[in-house]
């Protein structure tokens, strides 16, 4: 039951993000190249939050704890990265989607950064070692 659960809030996360992120650009002057960007890093932040919340980050962990750390990092990294190309070029009309997709990308590499690589949160051994 707990799984039916998440994955449904994941499923209703990833069609809000995506949808509030068409609505957004199609209200405000953003060129074709921008719009690509924000498609694709509106389909990036859903997928990784549906690898936490589904569980199938845990099992990929459980089999190899580097592959799933891989995986995140690479999300997360593609996320801020395509986040900050889309902020760099200064305008006059402020986007607040482009700040909410970076907001959201410092986080994701913040939540790799702590479910991976910090020890002893709660008790709980790091599950990378260095």
């Amino acid at each position: 039951m707990g799984i039916v659960l998440l994955s449904t809030i994941g499923f209703l996360a990833v069609i809000s993000i995506i949808s509030i992120s068409i609505y957004f650009t199609r209200k405000h002057p953003i060129d074709g190249k921008n719009k690509t960007l924000v498609i694709i890093i509106g389909v990036l932040q859903p997928v990784h939050i549906l690898l936490y919340f589904t569980g199938i980050l845990a099992i990929i962990i459980n089999a190899n704890a580097y592959i799933g750390f891989v995986i995140c990092v690479i999300l997360s990294l593609v996320c801020l990265l395509l986040s900050v190309w889309l902020v760099l070029p200064f305008s006059k009309f402020s986007n607040a989607i482009k700040y909410m997709f970076l907001f959201f990308a410092v986080i994701q590499v913040f939540t790799t950064v702590v479910i991976f690589l910090l020890p002893d949160m709660g008790g709980l051994p790091p599950i990378i070692q260095f």
